[in-house]
């Protein structure tokens, strides 16, 4: 993940991350079935798809706690 993408990803509101963060996770399931298929071979994108929700959930995290 560029820090382009990053930066980006900070200056979304918690709606659109919501959608994101979706969009994601269908996107990854999508793929994992694509490697029990057998076509999907580069394993790294699993990787890399785990980081940026893990970031995602993290800002959405951060704007609750900022609420409060």
């Amino acid at each position: 993940m560029k820090k382009t993408d990053k930066i980006s990803y900070h200056q979304k509101s918690p709606a659109e991350l919501k959608t994101a963060l979706a969009d994601l996770k269908k996107k990854y399931l999508e793929t994992k079935s694509k490697q029990y298929l057998g076509n999907q071979k580069d394993t790294s994108v699993f990787k890399k798809m785990r980081y940026e929700m893990a970031l995602i959930a993290t800002l959405l995290k951060k704007h609750e706690n900022s609420k409060q």
